[in-house]
């Protein structure tokens, strides 16, 4: 089961990546070659999405009811928390939740079964530390959607096994696991502009904060280790 949500989060992630870099493309070679990836990465979502339906695995997001007509904000309130809560959550926070509960989770199950398998100490202290934080986000965001009596996303804890033996190396385990953090931080910039709610901005915002930080670490490690590479420069024409 974690395999099917795995490939469907991070085909997820390959459509947001392939489709932002796509605009920035002049050569026609290249643009086709973003173009193929984008359309192959499409129809692996499509496909997991379909078979996780097929087989019952799929936990949608709440259900919110259909609006029966047109309405519009008419008081502050709607945005600023301290003028009136709002009693219920826009569609939108609400999917936001779910899903970066879902992403949360599966980087918990992710950091645990890594963390049983890396050799490097400094590494498995680092995943171990990203697990703390995953699951007290998971925390944040669940109380949001319990305060309002609407379901939560189950728990990935059960998919990981007691195996030693690492598949990869620590090299390729810590440059993934920075790149689903990389992930979790547009996630969380994507929330905040979804969300009219102020308690949920400041929420995602100091949250988004904490991962940055957790990711700069990440980035310093890799550093340390000569796992980072460069990435081409601009001239410097100064000198």
């Amino acid at each position: 089961m974690f395999y099917l949500y795995y490939t469907k989060h991070m085909a997820n992630g390959g459509l947001v990546t392939h489709s932002r870099t796509l605009h920035q493309i002049y050569r026609n070679d290249i643009r086709s070659f973003f173009s193929k990836c984008l359309t192959s990465t499409l129809e692996l979502y499509n496909e997991v999405t379909h078979l996780l339906l097929e087989k019952g695995l799929d936990p949608r997001p709440p259900f919110i009811p259909y609006p029966e007509s047109v309405e519009f904000i008419e008081k502050q309130s709607f945005i600023l928390e301290g003028l009136g809560r709002r009693k219920q959550l826009a569609g939108g926070e609400v999917s936001q939740l779910h899903f970066n509960i879902q992403t949360n989770q599966l980087g918990a199950a992710l950091a645990s079964g890594f963390s049983q398998v890396i050799e490097s100490n400094k590494v498995r202290d680092y995943l171990l530390r990203g697990q703390e934080i995953a699951v007290k986000h998971i925390k944040v965001f669940t109380e949001y959607l319990e305060n309002y009596k609407l379901p939560v996303p189950m728990s990935f804890n059960q998919e990981v096994t007691t195996s030693t033996e690492s598949p990869f190396s620590d090299k390729l385990m810590l440059f993934h696991f920075c790149l689903m953090i990389y992930s979790g931080v547009a996630n969380y910039g994507a929330a905040i502009s979804e969300s009219r709610r102020s308690d949920l901005v400041i929420d995602f915002s100091r949250l988004m904060t904490e991962v940055l930080k957790f990711a700069e670490d990440g980035a310093n490690l890799m550093i340390s280790n000569k796992w980072l590479e460069q990435p081409p420069l601009a001239a410097n024409l100064e000198e």
